[in-house]
Order: C-alpha cells, then structure tokens, then sequence
C-alpha cells in the first residue's frame, strides 16, 4: 500500500455481515480525508500484508441514544469472504481509504 493512494482514515466501531445479501458492514467515522464508493478500505493483517475490501455503498446512519451519526460502509463477498472477515473482527481501529485496490 503506497502512502500517495490514501485519500483518508476511517475509524471502524463495529462490523458486521448479512448473509441472505452476501454483504459485509463497516460502521464508524471519516476521521481524516475523504471516502467515495469503489474505493477501498485497507485492512492491515500484519506488518506486511493488509486487505483490500471496495466499497460499493456508502450510508450514514444513526444508532440510539447516541448524538453522532455514523457511515455504514458497504462490501460485498461470498460466503468465504465473509468468514474471513468476520474472523478479523474489525473494530475499535483506524483503516486506511485508499483508490487502489484489488477485489
């Protein structure tokens, strides 16, 4: 990942998927930058190696009892995909939005 492709941070609270759609959900705030659909979000793995997930859908949203409105971010996956990233358990850290990618 080449740090002149990041075009912004995005703090993920909360992800989750919806099988019967074959999406996978990030929750969270645009903390630096900007953020378009078809672009991606990088998750990092390990020093070495992060994963590209493009966004097809961008929502805001809002959760009860709380006063800041949210992005959901949407990505699509089979059913492996899923898994993967729902073993990742993303939450409570910082991505990076970045143009390139690869699906």
């Amino acid at each position: 990942m080449y740090s002149k492709n990041i075009k912004g941070k995005f703090n993920v609270i909360e992800s989750f998927a919806i099988r019967s759609k074959d999406e996978f959900y990030l929750i969270g705030s645009l903390t630096e930058g900007e953020i378009q659909k078809e672009w991606f979000v990088n998750v990092v793995l390990n020093s070495s190696l992060s994963l590209t997930l493009r966004i097809f859908n961008i929502d805001e949203i809002e959760i009860s009892g709380e006063e800041e409105k949210y992005k959901l971010l949407s990505i699509s996956g089979d059913n492996e995909t899923l898994d993967i990233l729902l073993g990742l358990n993303i939450g409570n850290e910082d991505v990076n939005i970045t143009l390139e990618g690869s699906d």
